[in-house]
């Protein structure tokens, strides 16, 4: 056992987040199988699995987390992070998130200060029994800042900044339901996917269903959570030597994917309670404030209605442009509105005006 950041470590920031590292240790590790090809594949009690470990020093605690689901925390003999271990299920399960693992990896979370990133089975999960990374960092990618990004199920996620790739964030306060209904349909639609856990935010990293070839041109591991949350480790000098920040931007790119379709067409309302709804409205209306937590105890816990003033404004017709270098498609009004010299004589202003005259004649 060793500590992946002891003065063995040899790493090099690559632009302003990224990093690379070099560590020949984890070089031993064994390799993960070529004939993964389903994400929800069955647990198979003759394969390796966690409740096979005999040292009960690797054990370091046991859990009762969510509802009394038992969980065990090893360390991991092959680390990439801080303090790098394991949270792994006592039940012989596969590795596939469910609702159960998604609330006790937050109730975790709401007693410590780790971090925590998955890998699903075909996106670089070695072992078919449930397993989630713990990390005593914030890795790299929290520090691209979280902008508005597109509306998932009727809801205004966020997407960080910067991120070559496609990445879909969710403040947990508000959103678990519906992460988990994400995770479901990647996995009905068999897209292997990451996500990484903060104390406040879940990340979602949706994968292309085939691994692409270019990708081992650039790189010789699989891209994964590690990778995609910011740190890529080589195992000798001159694949060290090699990797530049062009070759990590275009990992990204090419090892991430958009969601199903299905849940970046579907209303909150549709597959979830009338409450997620309710949040799923108020978020697609709302800035990045409403996130903080000074904010929402100001509020006292309840979520204020969507302002009328919205629904008071004229709607034009949109028209649909792609940004240079976005993975979404954001949605323009068109430059008509402001071409007029004088303001009040702005389509927007003369039907504000309307508005305004109906109201005071009724």
């Amino acid at each position: 056992m060793y500590d992946a950041v002891d003065e063995s470590e040899v790493r090099e920031l690559m632009g302003l987040v990224f990093r690379k590292r070099l560590d020949a240790r984890r070089n031993t590790k064994p390799k993960k199988s070529d004939d993964q090809l389903l994400v929800c594949t069955p647990f198979n009690p003759n394969g390796f699995h966690f409740g096979k470990i005999q040292n009960e020093r690797e054990r370091i605690v046991k859990l009762q987390l969510s509802a009394s689901s038992s969980y065990s925390v090893l360390t991991n003999k092959f680390p990439l992070f801080p303090r790098h271990m394991l949270l792994t299920a006592d039940a012989l399960v596969p590795q596939q998130m469910n609702a159960t693992h998604l609330r006790a990896i937050c109730e975790l979370q709401r007693k410590s200060s780790f971090c925590a990133y998955f890998n699903s089975w075909c996106a670089s999960a070695s072992i078919n029994h449930f397993h989630v990374h713990l990390i005593d960092e914030f890795p790299p990618v929290t520090s691209f800042p979280l902008i508005a990004g597109p509306l998932v199920m009727g809801v205004r996620c966020l997407q960080p900044e910067g991120f070559p790739g496609f990445c879909y964030v969710f403040p947990k306060s508000a959103a678990l339901p519906i992460v988990d209904t994400i995770i479901s349909a990647m996995q009905v639609d068999n897209q292997p996917h990451n996500l990484l856990f903060t104390p406040r935010f879940i990340y979602v990293f949706p994968k292309p269903h085939v691994r692409p070839a270019r990708s081992f041109e650039l790189y010789p591991e699989t891209v994964g959570g590690p990778e995609l949350i910011g740190s890529f480790t080589v195992y000798n000098r001159e694949v060290y030597d090699g990797l530049q920040l062009e070759h990590i931007a275009e990992l990204c790119r090419i090892n991430t994917a958009p969601l199903p379709s299905c849940v970046l067409l579907m209303p909150a309302s549709s597959s979830l309670g009338d409450e997620a709804a309710v949040v799923g409205t108020a978020r697609a209306h709302d800035d990045l404030s409403m996130t903080e937590t000074a904010t929402v105890k100001r509020l006292g816990g309840s979520i204020p209605n969507v302002s009328v003033t919205t629904g008071m404004l004229p709607s034009l017709p949109l028209q649909r442009t792609r940004s240079e270098g976005m993975p979404s498609i954001p949605l323009q009004r068109d430059r008509s509105l402001h071409m007029e010299d004088w303001p009040q004589d702005r389509p927007i202003a003369r039907a504000l005006n309307s508005n305004i005259n109906k109201d005071s004649i009724a």
